[in-house]
């Protein structure tokens, strides 16, 4: 890996590569679950069984900041993970810095995965946690005016994802969207994609797996809950923002979503992370995730309370 420029603090993650094998992730799952999101000194979490698509039973993650109290704006955060792994320390750890350092409640749902459930289960899974929070507002004491829903990866495609359905099937649109090296073109057409088939933790090659698993071999109505830059609109988008990773197969198609929604009259505030490959964001003590955070919340906070 070493033709690629990474930042001296992401060297450690530059050696990892996510399997090949897409059976082999359900067994590294069972691993995953080791990981798990307490309350601390800072946060309480709380854990709710909710529902899913068809009837399905979701756990989901309630997290609030100690310090306030009251009926509080919220995210609700889908994480990445190709649509194969559960969430990892590094996403309960940077759901808790939302809620500590932005002020609100994080909503963390633990959605179906592959290659068991594939499209749409993943994402109407998702849709049916934002419904969950719109209506269950009043006892979650959350402002359901103020949400924000973001996602690294295939959770930045999700969280595009559910915010064209929500327009689409008439229901409140979120206020703003935070998509962190989002999957949002499964044709696999940008240079980068092209360019980056052996860059660290996350390559195209991976990718093509990926979108066979998750879509198979049939054509799917409604395509753009999968793929949303094929979208016929994107102008009823909320703010939002996006970071990409400069060594990434996905860099280029998360450029041109935020490309066309700026393009659509849509405020968009995008990022490229220079040194940095796909899954930056598991390197929590770096300088990069420290600047990043920084600049989430600074935009968290403009579009929560307007400054």
């Amino acid at each position: 890996m070493s033709k690629y420029k990474i930042d001296s603090e992401l060297k450690w993650l530059a050696k990892q590569k996510a399997p090949s094998n897409i059976y082999l992730y359900p067994i590294v799952n069972i691993a995953m679950k080791l990981s798990v999101c307490k309350s601390d000194d800072r946060v309480i979490v709380k854990k709710y069984i909710t529902p899913g698509y068809e009837n399905g039973k979701l756990s989901t993650l309630v997290i609030e900041p100690r310090e306030c109290s009251g009926i509080l704006p919220c995210i609700i955060f889908y994480h990445g993970g190709g649509f194969l792994l559960k969430a990892s320390r590094a996403h309960y750890r940077i759901a808790k810095w939302y809620a500590e350092m932005a002020k609100c409640k994080v909503v963390f749902t633990d959605y179906r995965l592959l290659p068991k459930f594939k499209y749409p289960v993943a994402v109407e899974d998702c849709y049916c946690t934002y419904k969950w929070v719109q209506s269950s507002a009043d006892m979650l004491k959350i402002n359901k005016d103020k949400i924000i829903l973001a996602g690294d990866s295939a959770g930045g495609n999700l969280a595009a994802a559910v915010t064209l359905m929500l327009w689409d099937r008439i229901q409140i649109s979120p206020l703003g969207a935070m998509l962190i090296y989002p999957v949002t073109d499964r044709r696999m057409i940008t240079e980068s994609m092209t360019k980056f088939t052996d860059t660290p933790v996350w390559d195209s090659k991976l990718t093509k797996m990926f979108w066979k698993a998750y879509l198979g071999n049939k054509e799917h109505e409604h395509i753009q809950y999968a793929s949303p830059i094929e979208a016929e609109s994107l102008e009823h988008f909320p703010n939002t923002y996006m970071e990409v990773a400069e060594f990434d197969c996905l860099s280029d198609e998360g450029v041109a979503f935020a490309e066309r929604l700026r393009a659509e009259g849509v405020f968009t505030e995008l990022h490229e992370i220079k040194g940095a490959c796909h899954g930056f964001e598991a390197a929590l003590e770096s300088r990069i995730i420290k600047e990043s955070m920084q600049r989430r919340i600074r935009w968290i906070r403009s579009v929560f309370y307007g400054h």
